[in-house]
Formats: C-alpha cells, sequence, structure tokens
C-alpha cells in the first residue's frame, strides 16, 4: 500500500493518533491530507482538518504555504469550494496561531459571502480559543456582517464572543 492509500485508511478509520504520526513522520502526507479535505464523508473530511493542524505544528514552513493557497482558494477565481479550507484554516490556526493570524483580515474580507459566512466564523472561533487577541480586532466586523437571524450565523456569532470573553 502507497502513502495516499495509507492516509486514506487512517482518515477513514478516525485512526488521529495514526495521522499524527504519519504527518510528524512524512511531509508528504500533507498533500493528501488537503485532497481529503472535499472527501464525501463528514468524518474523513473532519479527520483530514485534523490532520492539518498537526501539519502546522510539525511543519511550518510547508503549513504557511498551504494556509496560502487557502487564501487563494476563498478568491472567486479559484472557482473552489472553499468551506473546506475555511475549516482547516481554523484548526492550523488553533495549532499555531501565528501561521494563521497574519492571514486574518484577508479571511474576514469574505464576511460578504454569505456561502462562506457560518464557516468563516467557525474558523475565527477557532483561532480565538487560543488566541483571542489575534481574532478580536475583527471582532466589529464579524458583528456588522453576520445576520443574527439566521440560526447558524446567531450560532457561529455565539461561539465566537463565548471565544472572545476576556480579551476585549
Amino acid at each position: 500500500m502507497g502513502l495516499k492509500d495509507d492516509v486514506r485508511v487512517w482518515l477513514q478509520s478516525g485512526d488521529h493518533a495514526a495521522v499524527a504520526a504519519g504527518v510528524a513522520a512524512d511531509p508528504r502526507v500533507v498533500r493528501h491530507l488537503v485532497a481529503r479535505l472535499w472527501d464525501g464523508e463528514p468524518a474523513v473530511r473532519s479527520a483530514a482538518v485534523r490532520g492539518l493542524g498537526e501539519a502546522a505544528r510539525h511543519h511550518p514552513a510547508l503549513a504557511l504555504e498551504v494556509v496560502r493557497g487557502f487564501i487563494w482558494a476563498l478568491n472567486d477565481e479559484s472557482a473552489t469550494n472553499a468551506g473546506a479550507v475555511l475549516a482547516a484554516l481554523g484548526e492550523m490556526g488553533r495549532a499555531v496561531p501565528t501561521l494563521v493570524a497574519p492571514f486574518l483580515g484577508a479571511i474576514v474580507s469574505h464576511l460578504d459571502d454569505e456561502g462562506l459566512r457560518v464557516e468563516l466564523i467557525d474558523a475565527l472561533t477557532a483561532v480565538a480559543t487560543v488566541a483571542p487577541d489575534c481574532v478580536a480586532p475583527y471582532r466589529a466586523a464579524v458583528a456588522e456582517a453576520a445576520d443574527g437571524t439566521r440560526p447558524g450565523e446567531r450560532r457561529a456569532l455565539a461561539a465566537l464572543a463565548r471565544a472572545l470573553e476576556g480579551s476585549s
């Protein structure tokens, strides 16, 4: 079995320890994790997101390149379903806030995209759980753009507010 197959098995089985060990041992695993962000199975996507958090810890230079690619994926010109990259950006930011912090402004600039707003706020919340001061400057922009009458956005805003408590 090759590396791609190994990663697929780890993700499908939910073996986070194997994913973490694989990422630590071989940076090539990262490419396969990125590809799985669009898997049809939510559990596989979620495991890939967690694995990318591990990649941020173990391979910061490679993770920075991945983050840059994800920022590009948020643009309409990329023709990418960007919701998946927002979850990964959030997890990578939770793992290593300084990796994603310089890109938070670029992420927040996409708040006008209603189709991404909940995932975007969730990504900010993930970062805010460990580095609320990095996210706090964007609180007003998020509050202004979000539509609190939509249940998903209301839930996401409440979670962000909880994560930011004490940073004001």
